[in-house]
């Protein structure tokens, strides 16, 4: 059975319809006609209620946990209260935007790694662990001095060298390192031909065709490597990212790190970014792929927090809000269009 949500768009998920049109009923300029179809929409199917009962819930759950400074600034982000509207693009979609993708993120996703499993690391013994997860996967582990590593979508690391320094390979995709204090012991993670060595310390590897980015949350690390300029060590300070392109040499500037670090919890944050680009990291998470042909849809800038691995509602608020709409489609990937009409 199938589901009607604003824009006239048809979801077979009675999820991610009720996120459209909580999305929608956010709006200052709501009609009757609006109200009359979404009474329709809730009334048609038992499944519909159940749905939108999760959605409101979820919502409302969130303003009683105000103290907790990472949910507050979510909530702010999906109000819009923080995010300035890009050239061009109208602020109450922007703000609507990121309510449609924090109502997405229902359940324990909301709340992230805190609610992952850690998974004990013993000694490294001959046969060195590696951690790997797949496309959409999360997973966190301890290690033996208690640090802890958090792997992202379609990563891997191993574990190596366990003895006068503590080292790790990061071999594909990105992951988010808790660095345990042991002055006498460096912590050392491997990365290309790069290593990234801190004492007490939390930071981000993340691993891409031709690209290598580090982002220090606290504390100061040190990246020692070939560049183009030579053999190079630098160290960084807290609330920067470090960025090793191929045949470019090494950039190191100031970041929203809390923005940077959202995959912890399941979600990524977007201020003004093309469309196209915003598709690539949602792609990570996610086995059925979107793609854009046109360019022009590319360059759409788009702002708001968005589930990781939540295609469906991406898609569901980008054509309520005539951003773009869906071309051809089948259980592989979706193309994105030019809005109709």
């Amino acid at each position: 059975m199938t589901s009607t949500t604003p824009g006239n768009e048809i979801h077979d998920d009675p999820d991610s319809a009720a996120a459209a049109w909580f999305a929608r009923l956010q709006g200052d300029n709501i009609l009757a006609e609006d109200r009359r179809a979404f009474e329709r929409w809730l009334n048609r199917d038992p499944r519909h209620a159940d749905a939108w009962d999760h959605v409101t819930t979820t919502w409302n759950n969130l303003t009683l946990l105000e103290a907790d400074p990472a949910l507050a600034a979510l909530r702010a982000e999906a109000l819009g209260a923080g995010v300035a509207s890009p050239r061009g693009m109208n602020r109450r979609a922007v703000g609507v935007l990121a309510a449609a993708g924090v109502v997405a993120a229902v359940g324990a996703a909301i709340f992230g790694r805190r609610l992952l499993p850690i998974l004990s690391a013993a000694e490294p013994s001959a046969e060195d662990p590696v951690f790997t997860t797949a496309v959409g996967e999360q997973s966190t582990f301890r290690l033996a001095d208690n640090s802890v590593v958090t792997l992202s979508t379609d990563s891997a690391v191993r574990v190596d060298h366990w003895k006068s320094e503590r080292r790790l390979t990061l071999l594909r995709g990105q992951a988010f390192f808790e660095v345990a204090k042991d002055p006498s012991r460096p912590f050392v993670v491997a990365a290309g031909d790069k290593r990234v060595t801190a004492v007490g310390t939390a930071f981000d590897v993340r691993m891409e065709p031709g690209k290598l980015s580090v982002t220090l949350v606290e504390g100061r690390v040190r990246i020692a490597g070939p560049s183009p300029r030579g053999n190079r060590t630098i160290e960084m300070s807290a609330g920067s990212r470090f960025v090793a392109a191929t045949a470019a040499d090494w950039v190191v500037a100031a970041v929203d790190t809390a923005k940077e670090s959202s995959w912890l919890q399941g979600r990524l944050v977007f201020d003004g970014e093309p469309l196209s680009d915003v598709v690539d990291e949602m792609n990570r998470f996610s086995q059925r792929k979107l793609w854009i042909a046109d360019p022009r849809v590319g360059a759409t800038p788009v702002s708001g927090v968005f589930k990781t691995g939540q295609l469906d509602a991406f898609v569901a608020a980008l054509r309520t809000y005539g951003l773009a709409d869906v071309g051809r489609e089948d259980d592989k990937q979706v193309e994105l269009i030019r809005p109709r009409g």
